[in-house]
C-alpha cells in the first residue's frame, strides 16, 4: 500500500483499505491516494476493483469508477452516502437480532464438525473446528449486512445526521463482534462436552447432551449482550401482526426458532453493483440464511 496526504477531512483510508483488503483477500498492490474529489484506489485487477466497489457500497461509501471506462482498476470514494448507511443499519440490526436469538444452532453446528473428526484424532481438532466456526459466523455476516472492521472509521463527516449513521452502524458492529464471540464460547464448550461424551455413549446422543448441556451454560452466563444493545436493535424489531403478539427473538424452550433453522452460514456469494442490499434468503446451496439445523435428533 501506498499512501499519500492530505486526505478528505470526512473519509478516514485505513477503514476503506481495511474494507478492500476483506473483501480482496489482499492488500498487495492496492495504492491509496488522496485527491480533491476523495480517495483514489488503484487495484490490481479489474475483478478486485469490482469487488471492492461492491464491498465499500455495502458498508456506505460513495464509490466511482476513476474513469469513463468501467473496466478500469482504479476507483474514487468520494463520500458516504446516507441511504446505502439506513440500509446497513437495517441489515446490521437484522443480523443482530439473529444473533442474539439462541447460540445453540452454532453450538449444534460446531459439534456437530468435530463429529466428523474421527475420534483418534489430535486434540487439536477441537481448536481447528472453533476457530472455523468464528470465521464462518464472520463470513455470514459480512454477506448478510456488509464487512465489518475491526477499527471504526477514525473520521467521520461534519454533516451531524451523516456521523450520527456511522456510529450508529459503529456500535452495532461492536455488538456483534460481542455476540459472535458468545456464540463461541458457547460452541467450546458444547464441543468440550462433546468431545468427552463420545466416548461414552453414541453419537446422536453425545451431541444431543453436549448441546443441552451447553444452553444451560448460557441460559446461566446471562443476557447481558442482548439486553445493552435493545436500543440499537428495537428499530428493526418484529412488529406484531392483526390480531396477535410480536415473536419473541427466543422461544422459551430456549431452542432455536424453527425460522432459524438452514444451513450453517455460507461464504460471502458473488459481488454485486455497488450499493445493493444483500439478497434474502437463500442463495444457492447452503444459502444465506443464519446457521446450523436445531439441536435435536441427528443421524
Amino acid at each position: 500500500m501506498t499512501a499519500a496526504d492530505p486526505h478528505p477531512a470526512d473519509l478516514d483510508p485505513v477503514h476503506i483499505l481495511a474494507i478492500c483488503t476483506r473483501a480482496t483477500g489482499s492488500d498487495t498492490g492496492i495504492q491509496v491516494t488522496g485527491t480533491e474529489d476523495g480517495i483514489r484506489l488503484s487495484l490490481s485487477s479489474r475483478r478486485a476493483a469490482w469487488t471492492a466497489a461492491t464491498a465499500l457500497g455495502r458498508v456506505g461509501y460513495t464509490v466511482a469508477h476513476d474513469s469513463a471506462d468501467r473496466r478500469t482498476r482504479d476507483l474514487i470514494v468520494t463520500g458516504w452516502n446516507a441511504g446505502r448507511l439506513d440500509s446497513r443499519l437495517t441489515a446490521l440490526r437484522t443480523v443482530m437480532h439473529r444473533l442474539a436469538d439462541n447460540p445453540l444452532v452454532t453450538a449444534t453446528a460446531a459439534v456437530r464438525g468435530l463429529a466428523a473428526v474421527p475420534v483418534e484424532t489430535p486434540t487439536s481438532a477441537a481448536a481447528s473446528v472453533l476457530d472455523e466456526t468464528r470465521q464462518k459466523l464472520r463470513d455470514w455476516v459480512d454477506s448478510r449486512a456488509g464487512i465489518c472492521t475491526p477499527a471504526p472509521p477514525s473520521r467521520v463527516p461534519g454533516n451531524a445526521a451523516m456521523a450520527r449513521r456511522i456510529r450508529a452502524a459503529t456500535n452495532c458492529e461492536e455488538v456483534i463482534s460481542d455476540l459472535i464471540d458468545r456464540h463461541v464460547r458457547v460452541a467450546e464448550h458444547a464441543v468440550n462436552l462433546f468431545a468427552s461424551l463420545r466416548h461414552q455413549m453414541n453419537g446422536g446422543r453425545a451431541e444431543r447432551t453436549a448441546v443441552r448441556r451447553a444452553g444451560v451454560f448460557f441460559h446461566l452466563s446471562g443476557d447481558s449482550i442482548a439486553q445493552d444493545s435493545t436500543p440499537l436493535m428495537s428499530r428493526s424489531a418484529p412488529r406484531a401482526k392483526p390480531g396477535g403478539t410480536a415473536a419473541s427473538p427466543r422461544s422459551r424452550s430456549g431452542r432455536p426458532r424453527r425460522g432459524m433453522s438452514g444451513e450453517f452460514p455460507a461464504p460471502p456469494g458473488a459481488a454485486r453493483p455497488p450499493g445493493t442490499d444483500p439478497p434474502a434468503g437463500r442463495a444457492g446451496p447452503g444459502g444465506q440464511d443464519f446457521p446450523a439445523a436445531r439441536p435435536g435428533r441427528h443421524r
